[in-house]
């Protein structure tokens, strides 16, 4: 999680045969609520039909970019591909295996992923502007440029991204040399991603709430965290304009630019090999974008929480989140037994529920609405060469509730973007930004 106003939700969690990943309130209003149901998954969509028009892109759900001739071992990332272009040309670069996350906001993407394009610097002056996007457990630093970005047939123009381990031509640091204010966060030091390989992805796109990774805060605070320059090698921040900021690219269409829906069917609670779904840009914008009967939930405008309660005793956590970027479900609960080969993940296996809300100390008319899931024993649950899983869970932050990937399994989820129009507006009487699921 970071500083200042935003969540980035991704962490790297290592420790068994496979890359693993996390992250890692309430309004007034009617309730419903649903029977967990773990056996037969009742209400989860088993398949969603291809998009019609030109606002999706294919989403897949594999072990990862292929290195040496292997998939790297990552379970629970969805992937998109992305095309990057220095701005006004066709010189371009397609990369594949770019990891959805709802709970960040940016396209970073690393340097080898690149291979030889060579995008536009943003500079200060005569200093290369370096990012630095702090996660639970590990930071991305790199260098900030811009570049025309491509998704299916959505076309964004001069868009700043990170460049993760871009070091400018020695303008900035590598990553190893990150600013301590970049590389350590309030548990300590963090691992810093350098390689694809480290994240399971060859870049993230962030797909969050917000506009853009930092805000206001970054545009009127020199010590943000996020933004860097190094002259001379000494590195020291820098305050940074919303427009220069790493920005979320969805806002950046010239249509369909509101927010975004993800669709993945179900999978058996055992799991499948692989998984697949759609990406599809805008909300209420068009036939195939349609909030429907989902229900919507507010989230804080200032870090993008929403409430969640477990409906089994424990406590509200109010920093909770809807995160396609972490691959399990990640809560706090010392009554369910951590696998002693991987004390990242619970190997207990159980049914339980958690009920999901607006974010604390929200005012206006909200449903909360009680979701069913299972966690396995991630022991016995893991087969080689099985991606995608819908029953992986592990401890999570005090206070904070994490609404990983196997959420998204069988459901249309939509991520409404801070200030813009969802018509008609508002919804029920509430603007984003917001969260919004179907039920089950």
């Amino acid at each position: 999680m970071r500083r200042l106003r935003r969540c980035l939700g991704l962490a790297l969690l290592v420790g068994v045969a496979f890359g693993l990943s996390s992250c890692g309130g309430g309004g007034k209003g009617a309730s419903s609520s649903v029977a967990p149901d773990c056996s037969n998954q009742a209400g989860l969509i088993t398949s969603f039909p291809t998009p019609t028009g030109a606002n999706f892109v294919a989403v897949t759900i594999d072990g990862g970019p292929v290195v040496s001739g292997a998939p790297i071992g990552t379970i629970n990332q969805s992937y998109v591909t992305v095309t990057v272009c220095v701005p006004g040309t066709t010189t371009c670069q397609t990369i594949d295996h770019v990891w959805v996350d709802t709970g960040s906001v940016g396209l970073r993407l690393f340097s080898s992923a690149l291979g030889t394009l060579s995008l536009p610097a943003e500079m200060q002056g005569l200093n290369v502007v370096a990012s630095c996007a702090q996660f639970v457990a590990t930071y991305a630093w790199g260098a900030v440029r811009t570049a025309d970005i491509s998704i299916g047939s959505k076309l964004a123009s001069s868009v700043p991204i990170q460049v993760i381990g871009d070091t400018a031509g020695g303008a900035i640091p590598a990553p190893a040399q990150a600013p301590s204010t970049c590389a350590s966060g309030v548990g300590g030091a963090l691992t810093s991603y350098s390689v694809p390989s480290d994240m399971g992805a060859n870049g993230l796109l962030g797909i969050g709430v917000f506009l853009q990774d930092c805000g206001a805060g970054c545009a009127t605070s020199v010590n943000n965290g996020f933004y860097y320059t190094c002259p001379g090698g000494t590195c020291s921040a820098v305050t940074m304009p919303t427009n220069m900021q790493v920005q979320n690219v969805v806002s950046l269409f010239p249509t369909d630019n509101n927010g975004s829906l993800l669709q993945l069917p179900s999978v058996p609670p055992q799991g499948q090999a692989t998984g697949s779904g759609y990406l599809i840009f805008g909300i209420n914008t068009q036939t195939n974008n349609q909030l429907g009967s989902a229900l919507v939930f507010p989230a804080d405008p200032n870090f993008g929480f929403i409430n969640t309660t477990k409906t089994y005793g424990q406590a509200s956590n109010m920093s909770s989140f809807v995160d396609s970027g972490s691959n399990a479900w990640f809560f706090d609960d010392p009554t369910l037994t951590v696998c002693a080969n991987n004390k990242d993940f619970f190997c207990s296996t159980v049914m339980l529920s958690a009920t999901m809300s607006a974010y604390q100390g929200f005012t206006g008319t909200a449903p909360s609405h009680t979701y069913g899931f299972c966690i396995e024993n991630l022991n016995s649950a893991f087969l080689t060469g099985t991606w995608a899983f819908n029953d992986v869970g592990g401890p999570g932050m005090a206070g904070s509730f994490d609404w990983g990937l196997p959420f998204f399994y069988g459901r249309s989820v939509f991520t409404a973007i801070e200030s813009a129009t969802i018509p008609p507006t508002p919804i029920n009487g509430n603007p984003p930004p917001f969260f919004a699921a179907s039920t089950p």
